[in-house]
This record gives structure tokens, C-alpha cells and sequence, in this order.
């Protein structure tokens, strides 16, 4: 018989075990842009600092850092007080564009927007500024398709099907896929919804049998850059470190593929909505060895 596991209410007893914390943003203290920080979480990262705990940010996010850490401080969230780095997936992929990293050739080095710029989060082009490659609107100039942020006519979607036709178009082409944000879906609005992200069209290229580069979590490079700024703390172990994320496929599993410990929350972000529709049960049992946290927390708090 399945027993659901011991959920603790907040961070504060659990962070105790750990030097550094490496906290997703949407869904564990971020709800999205239109609503800001959740309620508590300032003072809790606050917190946490003040004893000592080295906070670190890990986001999907295709901003550079720099936009990421001038949103938060708009909200009071302030590098220093609050955190202490900010790594995006945005910052790692324009890495690999610039030192041309990528597996396969682009003889051209051209690329293709899927959906083209949206409206409020086109920001791909500082991504390629440093790199060899150019947008184009002819599909047979490209290279490969650069996948933007998923929107029709600059609004957000709830329904992935509404993408399907331009997918399908784009396979027949055979065209690489470069997914710079593996989340499926992201919380925006107020009250918070959950709307179709690049993970998502990535997921459906795949299965019509497209090639897919992705970059960020749950893949090793994005462990490794936010490592890399820990080491400046002289933390130099994963297993000193705890992952604390809303996302069973990217926080977590990336987390436990690169060897550091994890918290998986309940009540905000990705697992909240995936609990309210289908009951916590069912959604625990579901969750393969993988996606596994070591430990569950409903929210990002203190302990009450």
C-alpha cells in the first residue's frame, strides 16, 4: 500500500543540514511576473542569509542574470541581502553560442525563431549578440529553429495542441531544435496560471522524431555553472548543497543526476497545480526514481 511521504510545512529545520541552497525561482518563490515573490519568501531568503547559508538562484529563465537580479530587486528581492548569485539558463546557453558549441553543423550559421519574438519576453537576441549566428524568417536559410518563448499573436497559451500545425510544418523541413528553457509550463498572471513553454514544443518535436539540443535544468551544465559560483563560497561538494524546486522533471531530476541532495515543494508552482487536479496521492505515485526528491516542503518558509 502506498504511504505519502512526511511533508514538512517550511525550510527553516531542513536548511540546517546544508551550506548552500540552490533555489528555482517560479513556483518556489517567484510566482511569476505579474504577481512577484510569494508571501514569506523574502523574509525566509533573508533569513537563511543572515546565518550564513550561501543562497543560489537556478533558473530556466532565457534572460541574461543581470535582467533576472533587476526584476527581483524591483520586488525588494536584493543580491547580498537576500542571495547571493543569480545563474539562468539564458547565461549558459549564450555561452554555447558564442564559443559555438553546438552538436551539429550549421554551415550557414543562420537560425529560425519558433513562433517568432513574443511580445514581452524577446530577449533571444542578446543571447547570439557575441555569436556567430543570425536570425532569418526563410526556414531554408536556417540552420536550425531557436525556440522562443510559445505565444500566438504575444499572448501565452494554456493548450500545447494550439502549436501542433507549426510544428508539423517545421518537421517536414528536419531541422535541429535548440530548447533554451527545458520547463513545459511556467506560472504567469494573477492569480498565477500555468501557461506552455519551450519544454513543451521540444517534447512535441521530439516525438514527431525532430532532433532536440536542450540547455538548462535538468541537463549537467546548468549544475555546473551554478557550482562554479558556490566554489567562490568554498563549497566545493553537491552534497553540501540542497535543490529546493517545484518541477519533478528538471529541479529534481537534475539535481539527483548530478549528485545533490533536493526538496520538492507541494504547495506552490508546478506540483501544486499537478496536486489540485489530480489529488497528492496520485501525483506522488506517479513520480518515477528519477523525479524523486529526498525531502518534500510545502512552501518556501519557515517551519510552523
Amino acid at each position: 500500500m502506498f504511504t505519502i511521504p512526511e511533508i514538512s510545512p517550511g525550510i527553516a529545520q531542513l536548511s540546517k543540514r546544508f551550506k548552500g541552497l540552490l533555489l528555482d525561482a517560479y513556483g518556489v518563490f517567484w510566482g511569476g511576473n505579474a504577481f512577484g515573490p510569494f508571501p514569506g519568501s523574502k523574509e525566509v531568503m533573508k533569513k537563511l542569509v543572515s546565518e550564513g547559508k550561501i543562497i543560489g538562484i537556478l533558473s530556466n529563465a532565457t534572460q541574461l542574470a543581470a535582467k533576472e537580479i533587476a526584476k527581483l530587486h524591483q520586488s525588494g528581492l536584493i543580491q547580498g541581502e537576500h542571495f547571493h548569485f543569480f545563474m539562468t539558463s539564458g547565461e549558459v546557453a549564450k555561452e554555447i553560442f558564442s564559443l559555438k558549441k553546438l552538436p551539429f553543423e550549421t554551415p550557414r550559421n543562420k537560425f529560425m525563431l519558433f513562433c517568432g519574438g513574443h511580445s514581452k519576453y524577446s530577449h533571444h537576441e542578446a543571447l547570439f549578440q557575441e555569436s556567430v549566428y543570425t536570425e532569418t524568417s526563410d526556414i531554408d536559410e536556417a540552420d536550425f529553429i531557436y525556440i522562443s518563448t510559445p505565444h500566438i499573436g504575444g499572448e501565452d497559451q494554456t493548450d500545447p495542441k494550439l502549436f501542433l500545425k507549426e510544428l508539423e510544418k517545421l518537421q517536414l523541413k528536419n531541422l535541429p531544435m535548440i530548447c533554451p528553457n527545458p520547463d513545459q509550463f511556467a506560472h504567469e498572471g494573477n492569480p498565477p496560471r500555468a501557461v506552455v513553454r519551450q519544454g513543451t514544443i521540444a517534447l512535441m518535436y521530439e516525438a514527431m522524431g525532430g532532433q532536440i539540443f536542450y540547455i538548462g535544468k535538468p541537463h549537467d551544465m546548468s549544475y555546473r555553472a551554478a557550482m562554479d559560483h558556490f566554489l567562490k563560497y568554498n563549497i566545493a561538494s553537491p552534497s553540501d548543497i540542497l535543490m529546493v524546486g517545484d518541477t519533478p522533471e528538471t529541479d529534481i531530476r537534475g539535481a539527483r543526476s548530478f549528485g545533490m541532495p533536493s526538496a520538492l515543494v507541494t504547495r506552490t508552482g508546478i506540483m501544486a497545480d499537478r496536486i489540485t487536479h489530480y489529488g497528492l496521492e496520485t501525483v506522488m505515485q506517479r513520480l518515477p526514481p528519477q523525479d524523486l526528491p529526498d525531502y518534500y516542503i510545502e512552501r518556501l518558509i519557515d517551519d510552523v
